[in-house]
């Protein structure tokens, strides 16, 4: 009787102790909202909030009554054309377009709002898939592949 008590102990621990690793986790398509070439804006929501980011790369983080502002790199007149958003073990991944062929990827803290690091990449214009976190890489399409601990670029082709 006591064995068979231990044999169903470690049969119901067992997916827990060797669970397998989480899959890939997918990148959202921002709503966007307004007009391409005067104004638009760029919404959506994570756990901290409803994200607002305007065309010209200021955002806005509006929680429990309280609105937040922070600021995206873009260019003295650079716009934005898309962002896709994927949060992820607390922190904001943002990889956004730039209306003159530049793109970046930049993971947020998202209670002080500030950037732990950003990296520029090639347009992204092209993109066939959305962008994943899978295990310790940021994966963009089929050739760029960034490391989310430092934002490091470990492949590109």
């Amino acid at each position: 009787m006591k064995n068979l008590v231990v044999v169903c102990l470690v049969l119901s621990l067992a997916p827990v102790v060797f669970a397998y690793p989480p899959g890939p986790e997918s990148f959202t398509l921002a709503d966007r909202v307004g007009e391409p070439s005067v104004r638009a804006f760029f919404r959506f929501s994570t756990s901290a909030g409803n994200y607002t980011i305007r065309h010209d790369g200021m955002g806005e983080v509006s929680s429990k009554g309280r609105r937040r502002v922070f600021y995206l790199k873009v260019g003295a007149k650079g716009r934005l054309e898309r962002i896709y958003f994927l949060e992820h073990q607390g922190d904001l991944f943002l990889l956004y377009q730039v209306r003159d062929q530049l793109s970046y990827l930049v993971r947020l803290e998202q209670k002080r709002r500030k950037a732990r690091w950003l990296t520029p990449l090639p347009d992204i214009s092209a993109l066939d898939q959305d962008p994943v976190i899978n295990g310790d890489a940021v994966i963009i399409g089929e050739t760029i592949v960034i490391s989310k601990a430092d934002g490091r670029v470990v492949r590109q082709d």
